[in-house]
């Protein structure tokens, strides 16, 4: 019973999605070529934008992880150290 639910759901989600996706072809068509240029212009930049950010996240988590491990196995071979 669940599954059918959940099925039919996702296969209106599918049939909303395409008939949106033809009615934006459609006013992209109507449209004149310096407005989908600008257009399209701006989806690049936002995409960019937000790729950007991520790699910047991803690059300072980098980081963070680097310096703890840096910082365990530098405890790691004060530990070891024997003093007589």
């Amino acid at each position: 019973m669940l599954f059918k639910f959940l099925f039919k759901k996702k296969k209106k989600k599918k049939l909303q999605e395409q008939s949106e996706q033809k009615f934006d072809m459609n006013n992209w068509m109507n449209l004149s070529k310096e407005e989908r240029l600008e257009i399209d212009f701006n989806e690049k930049n936002i995409i960019m934008r937000k790729k950007k950010a991520l790699l910047k996240s991803i690059r300072e988590e980098y980081l963070k992880i680097k310096n703890k491990e840096q910082k365990i196995s530098k405890s790691q071979k004060n530990s070891k150290k024997v003093i007589y």
